[in-house]
């Protein structure tokens, strides 16, 4: 008997069991957040920091020492992760503004999640397209959509119309509707996609909805309400660090607050929260931002990569290595710290694993289920992932059974680098001259 087949068929079952035995599906719901970098949750080792919500996730399911971003940047980050596709495989390589985005041939998870009987809610930062009309939210699946399509957004400050004078204050949609200007009830855009993402589960709580909850922060600006800096007046902060350290507190207080309602309706035990960042730690930094490129780990005054080399645009381990969770109490072991390379284009294919026929429309799925890998399925010398590839503009990375093959503009010596991640994950040792076979592989 071959008992490697008849474990991930069992793995497969249950994934399904719920419209098999109960006839409940699952809820799903992606919280994503901007720019966190691996070294900015407590979990990851770094107890003096205040994500006490992230954490408790963390302990109550799986989460990776190795999870990736399949991007450094947010535009085809997010593309990918929606997609569970490379987005450059769909032309996507850079922020792309409004000059394209994610095909309307290729579908995201709203829309596959839409044709299983779902709905949909996405609170936050679009980013994966706004070209035309055919590429935002309420057209490619959304249900309900709060939050602005474009990129880098003002905490405080949002426009009243469709014309705006600067990129950061541009309009705030609920469905395709412009809200009042965030500024004329003295809001925090953290505070509002707290409040939206909980509305939108308190409407849907009794029929199986996904909810993409997409904060902006802790992107910049750099700017955080008295109340959320007066709980960290305690520690002993810089001004750099009080204000990120608040900001990071908003959000924490967002996850612990669904992760409350959701027991509060009864939904924990059937609910996957998936908890991900964009891309790693900005390279420029501070309330007086610093935008010296020779800046390596350790030396930040906000958002760490940790001891990671590297930072967001680069395909160093800084630039893709993030915090990335996931949480199911009836498929994930809880507790677990799962150490092979999984990657943000993992998400799409986990969560349609609950489904029977669930190819999406366009290219198959990159990512793969990661159940089978995390709760044993699968023997343990397996691995979600062989070989991983990354491209952002010019810059390129191909991770192969541990061995990192790549090239950097920023922060880097110009060279095409190889770095052996089994015994230098923090890729101090350029061994591309040392190791030619394993770089011509």
């Amino acid at each position: 008997m071959n008992y490697t087949k008849l474990n991930l068929f069992i793995s497969i079952l249950l994934s399904f069991s719920y419209s098999l035995f109960t006839n409940e599906k699952p809820n799903f719901i992606v919280i994503l957040a901007d720019d966190m970098g691996y070294g900015d949750v407590g979990y990851h080792g770094y107890p003096e920091l205040i994500t006490p919500n992230i954490d408790a996730l963390a302990e109550g399911g799986t989460h990776f020492s190795q999870g990736y971003s399949c991007a450094s940047v947010c535009g085809p980050s997010r593309s990918g992760l929606l997609t569970g596709v490379y987005q450059q495989r769909m032309g996507v390589y850079g922020n792309m503004g409004d000059r394209g985005g994610v095909p309307t041939s290729q579908s995201i998870l709203p829309e596959m999640l839409k044709q299983k009987g779902y709905t949909c809610g996405v609170v936050g930062k679009w980013g994966i397209g706004l070209k035309d009309e055919s590429m935002l939210p309420n057209n490619r699946g959304v249900d309900y959509f709060y939050g602005f399509l474009g990129g880098a957004h003002s905490y405080t400050k949002s426009s009243s119309t469709a014309k705006f004078k600067k990129q950061s204050e541009a309009p705030i949609y609920r469905n395709q509707k412009i809200v009042p200007p965030i500024q004329k009830e003295n809001g925090y855009l953290t505070d509002l996609f707290n409040k939206e993402a909980l509305g939108f589960i308190e409407r849907n709580h009794k029929k199986p909805f996904f909810l993409y909850l997409a904060y902006n922060a802790v992107h910049s600006p750099w700017v955080a309400p008295q109340k959320y800096k007066d709980r960290l007046k305690h520690l002993n902060l810089s001004e750099d660090q009080l204000v990120f350290s608040a900001m990071k507190l908003a959000l924490d207080d967002g996850v612990g607050a669904i992760n409350n309602l959701l027991k509060e309706k009864g939904l924990k035990e059937n609910t996957m929260i998936i908890f991900l960042s964009d891309n790693g730690s900005p390279r420029g930094q501070g309330l007086t931002p610093d935008k010296d490129l020779t800046k390596d780990r350790g030396n930040t005054t906000m958002s760490s990569p940790g001891s990671f080399r590297g930072f967001k645009g680069d395909v160093y381990e800084g630039g893709t290595r993030i915090p990335f969770i996931i949480n199911h109490p009836k498929t994930i072991p809880p507790g677990q710290v799962y150490h092979k390379p999984v990657i943000s284009l993992d998400v799409a294919p986990t969560i349609m694993s609950f489904f029977k026929n669930n190819p999406p429309t366009g290219i198959p799925f990159d990512g793969v289920n990661l159940i089978p890998y995390l709760n044993q399925a699968l023997p343990e010398k397996n691995q979600p992932h062989s070989t991983l590839y990354w491209r952002r503009g010019d810059d390129y990375a191909i991770l192969k059974d541990g061995w990192k093959l790549e090239w950097n503009d920023a922060g880097s010596t110009k060279e095409i680098q190889l770095f052996n991640l089994k015994t230098d994950k923090d890729e101090t040792k350029n061994l591309c001259y040392t190791h030619p076979e394993k770089a011509q592989y």
